[in-house]
């Protein structure tokens, strides 16, 4: 049997005494081999890495993503464990990987995967905090670990990706077995892809760079993902301990408190555009909300005022109304209420939190958006931007199931159609819509949100710190640390760095906060600092906002009729529509 090195960096979580006087003792394993093998160890890499990513979706970036609502987040911005595992576990193992074998004959290749591995984990790390340990992390000669700003780690994740790609040896050596089973050439694709989507990332605060990296990208299309079959994804097992962490969060451990729930934000976007994807990414509510409704009927100049349930409803951003909005409190008008059960809110379909569902870092789908922007910006490509813009939403209605023709009525609506405005539905709480302007990179950035459910709830909140495309809700439940004087918390810009941090590495975390530009405060380093990649913007005042109730999102589920309502909850499995009078 092979056996293998397991590597465990503390640098960055002891202090600095101890870790001078035992960082020997603490990194050697008296089990060690030193066979040429460096595949099991990168395995766990690659697993510790996604295992922690689908655990930042389920407590935070499926929350700031606006696509699923687990029921019980509260936008906390701070935690310790990620910062440890992704430091110490993974780049900790993977630079002992390198030390092992970087000189070594034969192994070149596979020392390149190892890099774009690293990569992929500082672009992550990078995303959350902004100024990080990157130049020196894992230098053990060293006791006050330096941060570096957010620019110098992009250039260089931008150039590590590139010497990568162009120096893969394609009749080179490779994994044997590939944790993604993957091939020399996707590796190339995946480093390639992720280097544009870094690029793109940075188009605001290194316009000059990100402009000459996608422009090189995109002069080399066919090394970008090119199809699902070249998707980056790890497959889980069925034996336990190896499922998925979403398998185990919800099913194992049976977490019904955190389950995930559709947001009543995309809600409003699914509903406003007749978008089929509602079904497959959510199941119909366990307990269907019952709303009140008018009709008219082909059989009579009469309004009927009906009651019946609807299939799918969302879980509230903000179940708790400002005082400042003089509204009153739930049930509120026309039966909608924000102190539903759960079982009234549709959850995400079963099949996505089964034990071998694979996590999908990246997919063919998000590389045609990021090509459409691309040719948008001026960067170059070989089609019109609209073109890899639709291939975008083909390529993501065919990983979910739906059919070509469901893509096409999709693609001919207003807001959807390339060059067009659509009219959407109010939020419940007016004061925002789900209006798609005349605006192509906007329409572009909606539909990249929309494929980012349900794996990538962290490049959903990069893409819209980046771009400020859409307005989302107040969150009037935050943690109470996270919320104003007023009662309500805004979308988190960064994570505070972790206490384990502050506590052992003070130096160097004082010096992040004043790359971040910060100035330390009631938050410490805030959660609301703007990080380089955001524009100047300034949040919705929600306390001035216009703010009145609107049902109109859920009203005419089933169209304007009786006789329409009556066939589609027939069709639907629910129960008939009940009238209780007419005018």
């Amino acid at each position: 049997m092979k056996k293998y090195i397991i590597y465990l960096s503390v640098m960055l979580m002891c202090s600095t005494l101890s870790c001078k006087k035992n960082f020997t003792a603490l990194n050697t394993n008296p089990a060690q081999y030193t066979t040429p093998d460096p595949e099991p160890v990168f395995t766990g890499v690659v697993v510790n890495t996604i295992n922690q990513m689908e655990t930042l979706n389920q407590i935070y970036f499926w929350e700031y993503g606006h696509l699923i609502e687990p029921l019980s987040e509260r936008y906390n911005a701070q935690d310790d464990n990620s910062w440890k595992t992704l430091y110490a576990t993974v780049l900790g193992n993977a630079n002992q990987i390198k030390n092992m074998y970087q000189n070594k004959p034969g192994y070149a290749n596979r020392m390149r995967i190892v890099d774009i591995w690293e990569c992929y984990v500082y672009s992550v790390l990078v995303g959350m905090y902004g100024p990080i340990p990157y130049s020196h992390a894992g230098d053990p000669t060293i006791t006050v670990i330096p941060y570096d700003d957010e620019n110098t780690v992009y250039t260089d994740l931008m150039a590590r990706l590139k010497a990568d790609a162009n120096n893969m040896n394609m009749s080179g050596d490779k994994m044997n077995p590939d944790v993604l089973n993957f091939t020399l050439t996707n590796w190339v694709k995946f480093a390639n892809s992720l280097r544009l989507q870094i690029a793109l990332r940075v188009s605001n605060n290194l316009p000059a760079l990100s402009a000459s990296n996608a422009t090189e990208l995109m002069a080399n299309e066919a090394m970008l993902l090119g199809s699902d079959a070249d998707d980056p994804k790890l497959t889980f097992s069925a034996v336990a301990g190896s499922q998925s962490q979403n398998y185990a969060q919800y099913v194992v451990n049976s977490n019904p408190g955190q389950y995930p729930y559709m947001s009543d934000y995309v809600a409003t976007y699914f509903r406003s555009y007749n978008d089929p994807r509602q079904g497959a990414y959510f199941a119909p509510s366990a307990v269907p909300y019952a709303i009140i409704d008018t009709l008219t009927s082909t059989a009579d100049n009469l309004h009927h005022i009906v009651t019946y349930t609807i299939p799918y409803f969302g879980s509230p951003k903000s179940p708790t109304l400002l005082s400042n909005w003089s509204l009153t409190t739930a049930p509120l008008y026309n039966g909608i209420t924000t102190t539903l059960g759960k079982a009234s809110y549709s959850a995400i379909q079963p099949a996505l939190i089964a034990a071998t569902r694979p996590f999908y870092i990246m997919n063919y789908a998000e590389v045609c958006f990021m090509k459409a922007e691309a040719v948008a910006r001026g960067y170059g490509g070989a089609q019109t931007a609209d073109v890899y813009y639709y291939a975008g939403i083909n390529a993501n209605f065919a990983f979910w199931g739906l059919t070509p023709a469901q893509a096409t009525a999709y693609e001919a609506q207003n807001g959807i159609k390339w060059n067009t405005a659509g009219k959407g539905f109010n939020y419940y709480l007016g004061a925002i819509s789900s209006n798609i302007p005349n605006n192509n990179l906007s329409r572009i950035w909606v539909q990249e949100w929309i494929n980012y459910f349900d794996d990538n709830g962290f490049e959903a909140w990069c893409l819209e710190r980046r771009t400020q495309n859409l307005v989302f809700p107040a969150h009037t439940n935050a943690q109470t640390i996270y919320l104003t004087t007023v009662g309500y918390a805004t979308l988190p810009d960064r994570f505070a760095y972790p206490n384990v941090e502050i506590t052992n590495n003070p130096i160097g975390y004082t010096n992040g906060v004043k790359l971040l530009g910060s100035t330390l405060n009631v938050f410490g380093d805030s959660p609301f600092t703007n990080l380089k990649i955001e524009p100047a913007y300034t949040p919705v005042n929600w306390l001035t906002a216009h703010v009145f109730l609107d049902p109109t999102y859920v009203e005419k589920w089933f169209g304007p009729t009786t006789q329409s309502t009556a066939a589609g909850l027939a069709a639907a499995g629910l129960k008939p529509y009940v009238q209780t009078s007419t005018y």
